[in-house]
């Protein structure tokens, strides 16, 4: 997750201490600290290096300052009506981590090249050796957005990303924590916690375990980019046992997306194709390198 820079501005030591320590456990840094209220100079001085303010202090001259003057982003906290270590501040604690997760989705968007359109390369059994084919014959530049779902163990997960960042122009990441989905780049989605995408791009972590019987699920992260990019979506599927993937099938195709397969007779394991194929939804069926090609022609005309 992208880290932030954060102002705190409290009106006591004790909400101080609360505030440093939540920030801190949640990965951003306090790069500046008013106790009480900041004059404007200190407003001004401090707006280039802050990416937002927390702000916990009694309704004053000095918020309204901070609302009506400071270009960064105010979060307004409220932290003194409860104790730490009751369940009200736990409920605090949680409120506040999620609000900066999705704020610093929001300061990271317009930083990030917003991809085109986003393809869900899907495998399971004999994936790995499948997809690399595939990107191996991908030109630069297609200004598309890929995210990789692979049933693997996370012990191979540093290996999985070596392997597909040197197969040819599109680097991979383990998608984390407030991650933005990015043109030209490959999010791997691995199987230790389940993922949601957002309306702007942005991966939160929701701290659960995958639903059904894989993990990572195929069809779970279908479905989400299917909601959300509709037909600006994309699904293959490669070699892989089992049926995860057919489900979301109907779902890309509902929302007017391009659902592709890996010929049988290439896999390793037919068992995920065959199962989308026989869903009657299936756009194009191809070798990995018949599919990249398609790829390149649908994206370019």
């Amino acid at each position: 997750m992208p880290s932030l820079r954060l102002g705190i501005m409290v009106d006591s030591v004790v909400k101080q201490q609360l505030l440093h320590k939540l920030v801190t456990e949640a990965g951003h840094f306090v790069v500046h600290d008013e106790l009480l209220s900041p004059s404007q100079h200190a407003l001004d001085h401090c707006s280039d290096a802050l990416d937002a303010w927390i702000v916990d202090i009694e309704e004053g001259a000095a918020l309204d300052v901070l609302l009506t003057a400071s270009p960064a982003p105010v979060v307004l906290s409220n932290s003194s009506e409860h104790l730490p270590g009751t369940d009200d501040h736990k409920a605090w604690s949680r409120r506040m981590v999620v609000r900066l997760q999705r704020l610093s989705g929001e300061i990271t968007v317009p930083r990030t090249a917003r991809a085109a359109s986003v393809w869900i390369l899907a495998a399971s059994t004999g994936g790995p050796a499948a997809v690399k084919e595939f990107l191996a014959h991908l030109p630069p530049g297609l200004d598309i957005a890929f995210i990789y779902v692979q049933h693997i163990d996370t012990n191979y997960t540093a290996t999985l990303i070596k392997m597909m960042s040197a197969a040819g122009h599109y680097p991979a990441f383990v998608a984390c924590q407030g991650d933005v989905l990015q043109r030209n780049a490959i999010a791997l989605i691995n199987a230790e916690q389940s993922l949601e995408i957002v309306d702007d791009g942005t991966l939160l972590a929701n701290g659960k375990p995958w639903g059904g019987p894989y993990a990572p699920s195929i069809d779970q992260v279908a479905a989400n980019i299917a909601r959300i990019y509709r037909q600006r979506a994309g699904l293959i599927i490669f070699s892989g046992m089992g049926n995860d993937g057919a489900r979301s099938c109907r779902l890309i195709r509902q929302q007017s997306g391009q659902v592709w397969v890996q010929t049988p007779a290439t896999c390793t394991s037919a068992s995920m194709p065959e199962a989308a194929l026989a869903t009657g939804c299936v756009d194009f069926c191809g070798t990995p390198k018949e599919l990249a090609k398609r790829l390149v022609s649908s994206t370019t005309h």
